[in-house]
């Protein structure tokens, strides 16, 4: 193998190495925030996460699905919906990885689905 071409894989190997595993938080929030639960009940939960939240209303959830589709994983239900995001990790080189979430509530103000993806970033 040439020098360059070895350099460039253990380069990149050491960059994957420094690179978090997978959290576990996904499933364990996807397995917490069940259908039925109530968006006082959810924001109580996601607050002694720590997690960053917002609570739109149904109008608000159908405007950002029409204007940005990319935003939502879900659509709205009828009620209100919640956007967060919990940190979960940065890197010695600038990085960060996030827990994304979105729930969507029924009229009735309880929750209809959710949605938890662990998104990273270089910066």
């Amino acid at each position: 193998m040439k020098p360059r071409a070895l350099f460039t894989s253990a380069i990149l190997l050491t960059v994957s190495a420094c690179a978090p595993a997978p959290s576990p938080l996904p499933a364990e929030m996807q397995a917490e925030f069940q259908p039925g639960m109530t968006l006082e009940d959810a924001s109580r939960r996601l607050t002694a996460r720590g997690t960053t939240f917002s609570v739109k209303t149904e109008a608000e959830c159908q405007a950002l699905v029409e204007r940005s589709p990319n935003i939502s994983q879900l659509r709205p239900r009828g009620g209100p919906c919640v956007f967060g995001k919990i940190p979960l990790s940065k890197t010695w080189f600038g990085g960060h990885t996030d827990l994304i979430l979105q729930l969507v509530f029924t009229p009735g103000n309880t929750l209809a689905d959710a949605h938890f993806e662990e998104i990273g970033s270089l910066m």
